[in-house]
């Protein structure tokens, strides 16, 4: 028996480079994770620290901050208020849409530039912190503006999505974004065992 694959939407079409790097960022962050728990070890029962720790996993932060940025806006994982968005439909709510990750893209591709300005000011004097050891800090520049790329490429594909649902929105379904407040029927959820037990006490 085969199973029938789900056909990809236009803006999901960068899943793969958007989920890769999704996995960079989560090993960067497991990586900093045991080198700081390592350091924390050796310093303390050894009382020989590991040199350059700290210099490391700050610089990494911006890999595990930024990397990871393309693929949760592509889940829709974002910080979002659907408040007025849930009350919108059809071609309104591609509209909408489009105006949000319109702006968005201008908006990235702006931070683009200025890091990728960031990145090469440090790349050039190959700028690294004063530690133990030698830690370049264009490496965590570098990992800030591959996300504003990653983000950029997310957004610019999502807003032409959008278009395309402006022009047809019967074909193009609007893209839907996750929130974690509870809806109303979920919320009814909790009343339902609640108001059974007071029925029941009352029988």
């Amino acid at each position: 028996m085969t199973t029938k694959r789900k056909q990809k939407t236009l803006y999901e079409i960068p899943e793969l480079l958007m989920r890769f790097f999704a996995w960079i960022s989560a090993a960067v962050m497991l990586f900093n994770m045991l080198l700081i728990a390592c350091d924390v070890f050796m310093r303390y029962v050894f009382n020989s620290p590991i040199k350059g720790a700290t210099e490391t996993a700050t610089m990494l932060m911006a890999w595990v901050a930024y990397a990871g940025m393309g693929y949760t806006l592509l889940k829709g994982q974002h910080m979002q208020l659907g408040a007025v968005y849930d009350k919108l439909h059809g071609r309104a709510k591609h509209i909408a849409s489009f105006l949000i990750y319109l702006l968005a893209t201008i908006l990235f591709a702006v931070m683009i530039k200025a890091s990728w300005d960031v990145f090469w000011s440090s790349w050039t004097i190959k700028e690294k912190s004063v530690a133990a050891v030698t830690v370049y800090v264009f490496i965590g520049k570098f990992g800030a503006f591959l996300g504003w790329v990653l983000l950029t490429i997310q957004a610019l594909f999502m807003t032409v999505y959008c278009g395309l649902g402006i022009a047809n929105p019967d074909r193009y379904a609007p893209i839907l974004i996750k929130s974690e407040l509870p809806t109303e029927d979920e919320l009814g959820n909790f009343d339902a065992p609640t108001n059974q037990k007071e029925g029941g006490e009352a029988q």
